[in-house]
């Protein structure tokens, strides 16, 4: 996470850490973000909607802060607009998991460091 943040310091980021964490779990299949927000929630004691303001916030403090050359090799690709949470979190679960890569979307390198 290091490597993709812009301002590390900020909490946001700890919400995405448990969100991608949350989202790994529910793989190969796509997570529904309500579902990601309430297991943030529960986790971190804050409301689902601030939950998924966080994850707003860190999008943007990626996408504006952020190394854009790590989040090009996490997609595989160029990424050419600021994603949305819910792919951001998508996208960071796919890579950092550990399962067989899921036949209907492309494979993602994956690292448990990024």
């Amino acid at each position: 996470m290091t490597e993709l943040s812009g301002r590390r310091n900020k909490a946001c980021y700890y919400v995405l850490c448990l969100a991608v964490e949350t989202a790994c779990g529910c793989l190969p299949e796509e997570p529904a973000m309500k579902a990601v927000c309430a297991a943030v929630g529960r986790r971190t004691g804050m409301s689902s909607p601030a939950a998924a303001k966080a994850l707003s916030r860190v999008t943007a403090d990626i996408w504006d802060f952020g190394n854009r050359d790590k989040l090009r090799e996490i997609y595989g690709r160029p990424v050419l607009e600021r994603p949305t949470p819910k792919e951001l979190v998508w996208v960071l679960a796919y890579y950092c998991w550990p399962g067989e890569d899921s036949p209907s979307q492309p494979p993602l390198r994956r690292s448990a460091s990024f």
